[in-house]
């Protein structure tokens, strides 16, 4: 008790916070795979890093201390990302993280490589950003805090292909030539003129980003402003500057939408701002007017039109923003996509011929990538590009219109041979069922493994395991592996046929709810399927391999008897019956006194009667009245009446009975019940 005591308080002195053991990704070889990377952000506290615990590795570039970390990683789909970590930023904050880390890396399963980026933090957010990723390329995110704070947290990932990086004025504004969603981080000052939007809702820019773009069709348009930080004021206006406009159009009669509210300070309070489908008003003001939520009704672009958008942030400390749009208007932009012949596949002599259509591209620029023939080139080609090396190739092609604007398409492509094929081995082929078969093949490097088999088996692990259920899942189990595009001969491992299960059971020629006197022979039945060997073991030293044994036992005692059935496979299969009683004479035994207080010392009346084939006991007190009745020679008198101790006292007992020679048995008496 004292024990179970004490594990029980250390499991309470370890488990808070609703938390037990170390997080599943506490461990960099654990990682949490994200693939949502792309405009996600978690709900409060969804991620958590309490019980983590310190990794072999140093601290990263930016940290004072290591902290207590954990891991996740993603697949580059493109060249940018920003990450943030929002910890407990209020007093009613339900995020408990104090001073969160981040860092990312690239790992080989044995260097761990930092991707030097950069981190900013304030009032418990951070936020990290790296950019120049190699698209198709595997990246780790290390988060963690300062002073071994742990607790729980938000959590925003974006992978974009960055603008041009807007300026403080609509001069210098950043082209949009696509709707992809992308972070601006540590957006700082108001530029050159602060009162470029006077006359709109907002009279001067605290910490403005411009963007303009140029409608190519008629068509709505939608966007949400999410700032990095939730405490943040974000204002904005969006100005038509009508066909093939320049900022010179920047008047507030071109102002179509402008939103100045103060939303955090509001009730209830809001951060996230745009257009959407479903608002009506055109125009919010600052401060908290009734009604306003930030959002603010589409717009119907118009074909050739060019938009300008101001997005101001109010507040001072991180002032970074998610900007993403929707609607069916779309950005006038190149539009080209890669096209590639693969010559020789998966050959020594293989190449590769890529070309693109110009469209409405004024040029193209191409990125062949690492120990590629030609590394870049120009125009819609072809191009023959041969490789020296296997491995991942990110290619990337950049297609800019005559307004400027620039689009950058990715292909991964991956350089590989076909496989050798494969070797199998297993764990055995003499299979019984229930037994595990495991499978195993040597690594390949960026291998897909395909494995296929009898009972439906399929399976992409390297070494997969299955449970042998019966002969279904015996045959021929197949597997061929795949690297890039490149498959190798399929390998084919036989296991040969498995045989049904043996099950073991038997019955006698006796009833073992009777007690026998020595020397008694006893006929075993064997009522087995599905075996063609048998191994008996009779319980006092003895065994036979016959298929219907007879045994004599010369000596008392209790004997548990066992059948073990055997297949043509050797799989077998064991039951045990007991106890057969044996005694040593032939006299009846009853006790004059027991005394069922619980020391395993005559706690019970234990009537001996050998060779009995019908029993029945009947035990009454001196009053007549019945306290107990049993016809199973092994269900013995406790003492109780319905489960009430009985007072010390006399008690009297009925025996009657036959014998397995058809005489009748009958015995009379009292006993003492001594408390």
């Amino acid at each position: 008790m004292i024990r179970a005591l004490l594990l029980l308080s250390v499991v309470l002195f370890f488990c808070r916070d609703s938390f037990c053991a170390v997080p599943d990704n506490d461990q960099i070889k654990d990682a949490k795979i994200l693939t949502d990377i792309i405009g996600y952000c978690s709900g409060d506290a969804a991620y958590s890093n309490i019980d983590a615990t310190a990794s072999s590795f140093q601290k990263a570039s930016f940290w004072l201390s290591e902290g207590k970390d954990i891991w996740y990683k993603f697949t580059a789909q493109k060249t940018d990302i920003n990450i943030s970590v929002t910890g407990k930023t209020s007093g009613t904050s339900t995020n408990t993280l104090i001073a969160p880390l981040i860092a990312i890396y690239t790992y080989d399963g044995i260097k761990l490589t930092e991707m030097i980026g950069s981190m900013v933090t304030a009032n418990n957010l951070t936020t990290a950003y790296k950019g120049g990723l190699i698209v198709g390329t595997e990246y780790y995110i290390r988060i963690s805090a300062e002073q071994n704070s742990t607790g729980t947290f938000k959590l925003c990932i974006n992978n974009y292909t960055p603008p041009t990086k807007p300026g403080q004025d609509c001069a210098t504004a950043s082209l949009l030539c696509t709707k992809e969603t992308f972070s601006e981080t540590n957006i700082t000052g108001a530029g050159n003129n602060n009162t470029e939007t006077a006359g709109s809702c907002l009279a001067i820019e605290s910490n403005s980003a411009w963007y303009k773009w140029t409608a190519a069709n008629n068509g709505t348009l939608t966007f949400a402003i999410t700032p990095t930080s939730n405490t943040d004021d974000i204002d904005w206006v969006l100005y038509d500057l009508g066909p093939n406009g320049d900022c010179s159009r920047l008047i507030p009669a071109n102002a179509i939408r402008c939103a100045t509210g103060n939303g955090i300070n509001c009730t209830p309070s809001y951060f996230v701002t745009g257009l959407n489908l479903t608002s009506v008003d055109i125009s919010e003001q600052s401060n908290c007017p009734p009604g306003q939520d930030g959002w603010l009704k589409y717009v119907d672009m118009i074909e050739g039109h060019t938009y300008a958008l101001l997005i101001n942030n109010f507040s001072s400390g991180n002032n970074g923003f998610t900007l993403s749009f929707g609607g069916t208007g779309e950005f006038e932009g190149p539009k080209t996509e890669i096209q590639i012949d693969k010559n020789s596949l998966c050959e020594l002599d293989q190449s590769y011929t890529f070309s693109a259509d110009l469209d409405n591209s004024r040029t193209l620029d191409w990125d062949f990538g690492t120990t590629a023939s030609i590394t870049s080139a120009t125009g819609p080609g072809p191009h023959l590009v041969t490789y020296n090396s296997v491995g991942q190739k990110s290619i990337s092609l950049k297609a800019t219109n005559s307004l400027g604007c620039s689009v950058i398409s990715y292909y991964n492509l991956y350089v590989a041979y076909t496989p050798e094929k494969p070797i199998i081995t297993a764990s055995a082929t003499k299979l019984c069922v229930d037994d595990v078969l495991k499978f195993n093949t040597p690594d390949v490097k960026d291998a897909i493994y395909s494995w296929s088999g009898p009972d439906n088996f399929s399976s992409s692990l390297q070494n997969p395991e299955i449970i042998i259920r019966g002969p279904q899942n015996a045959g021929d189990y197949k597997l061929t592996i795949q690297v890039g595009d490149c498959v190798s001969e399929e390998a084919i491992f036989n296991i040969p046929p498995i045989p049904p299960k043996a099950f073991a059971a038997f019955r006698t020629d006796t009833d073992f709810s009777l007690k026998y006197v020595s020397p008694t022979t006893i006929t075993f039945i064997n009522e087995s399927v599905n075996a063609s060997a048998y191994i008996w073991d009779f319980g006092d030293g003895r065994s036979s391999t016959e298929i219907n044994p007879r045994h004599t036992y010369t000596s008392p005692g209790n004997f548990n008897i066992s059948l073990t059935a055997i297949t043509d496979n050797e799989c077998s299969n064991t039951t045990f019956r007991g106890k057969l009683v044996i005694l040593k004479d032939a006299s009846i035994f009853v006790p004059d006194a027991f005394s069922p207080n619980g020391d395993g010392i005559n706690d019970e009346l234990n009537v001996s009667i050998p060779n009995l084939k019908e029993y029945r006991i009947i035990i009454i007190n001196r009053w007549g009245t019945k306290i107990f009745e049993s016809t199973n020679i092994f269900k013995n008198w406790d003492g109780r009446k319905d489960n009430q101790d009985l007072p010390t006292g006399v008690y009297y007992y009925v025996i009657n009975g036959k014998d397995v020679h058809k005489n009748t048995v009958k015995k009379t008496g009292s006993v003492m019940l001594l408390r």
